[in-house]
């Protein structure tokens, strides 16, 4: 094994020291270790994202997202690591692999045959997530063009929190790629050098900074608009099944009903664009079914007065290229029917 000479201690990976000229104010993420003698030469940290993984590989003929994805949220750590010439892709890939089972990780899906199909598609869905579509017909990944590459996800656990890890490995054709976009400082890769990605996603509870809307305020809302959109009902991430800090918005709904008995609702389930249109349909569709569902057992409001409909990532209320407009698309709307 070639990842890093570093002191083994209690926590999950020994954490190795800088080997190279490191990307200024990078670091290894904790816990982790890189391979030997490798360089960062790009470093990001995003506070809360969400965070697509790839569960097969990208479907040209119907589009340039994973054919199938699952999708995870919390703080992220993105790095890109240059290896130093003279080592092969599969030989790198096999270190991290070994390295994060014996931290305890368990994969979670892998491409280790050497070759992913679509190559620069998927490379561009790995590295851009969400902004692909604003950034990939301008802007190379650190992949692009790249050969016998590898994939892998996995999943473990680092002091009480859930740690989901992406890896993507290849051998580059050689590349001047600026990390920051067509203007930004160009690193140069060497033909047949091994370039590393690794996404580090950290559970992490979002603060619930929302305000629990009255039934009155939802009436009024109704009233003039014909519909609302709530924030105040909570899902574990890519589950339909409701959290119990919702119930004070249940009540609120609950009240609504309540207090106009004549009141029909549709209750309009919607997602950000993180995983495929396919998915996100299904998801929204659950998401607002469980809702209808909660009202109608719990509540005991009448089903004939409720529909639920999944509109999956078709009608944001917000762009999708940040945290705050994905947040912001994730809701639960009532539309009066």
């Amino acid at each position: 094994m070639k990842l890093g000479v570093c002191a083994v201690g209690a926590v999950l990976l020994a954490i190795c020291q800088a080997q190279a000229a490191d990307a200024p104010g990078s670091k290894d993420p904790e816990g982790f270790k890189r391979f030997e003698g490798s360089e960062i030469v790009h470093y990001q940290k995003s506070n809360y994202a969400a965070y697509e993984l790839a569960r097969a590989d990208v479907d040209i003929l119907k589009g340039t997202d994973f054919a199938s994805s699952a999708v995870v949220e919390g703080s992220l750590v993105r790095l890109v690591y240059l290896v130093p010439e003279g080592h092969s892709g599969l030989e790198v890939f096999r270190n991290y692999e070994d390295a994060l089972s014996e931290a305890g990780f368990s994969n979670s899906f892998e491409m280790a045959q050497g070759t992913i199909e679509s190559g620069n598609y998927f490379y561009g869905q790995f590295y851009f997530q969400s902004e692909r579509n604003a950034r990939y017909a301008h802007e190379d990944t650190p992949f692009t063009g790249s050969k016998h590459a590898y994939y892998l996800t996995a999943e473990g656990q680092q002091n009480g929190k859930t740690v989901t890890v992406a890896l993507l490995v290849s051998e580059s054709n050689g590349l001047s790629w600026s990390p920051n976009g067509i203007s930004g400082k160009s690193v140069e890769i060497k033909p047949g050098q091994v370039v590393v990605g690794l996404d580090v996603v950290t559970s992490k509870a979002i603060a619930n900074r929302m305000v629990v809307v009255k039934a009155a305020d939802m009436a009024a809302s109704l009233a003039k608009d014909g519909k609302i959109d709530l924030y105040g009902i909570y899902f574990d991430v890519d589950k339909s099944d409701i959290k119990p800090d919702s119930k004070a918005t249940l009540e609120q709904i609950a009240k609504l009903l309540t207090d106009d008995p004549s009141l029909r609702l549709e209750v309009a389930g919607h997602t950000d664009s993180s995983g495929t249109p396919e998915h996100n349909l299904k998801l929204s569709e659950a998401r607002a079914a469980a809702v209808v569902q909660a009202l109608t057992t719990t509540y005991g409001i009448d089903p004939s007065r409720l529909e639920a409909k999944g509109y999956g990532d078709t009608q944001p209320v917000a762009p999708n290229t940040d945290d705050a407009g994905r947040a912001k698309n994730r809701r639960v709307e009532l539309r009066k029917i």
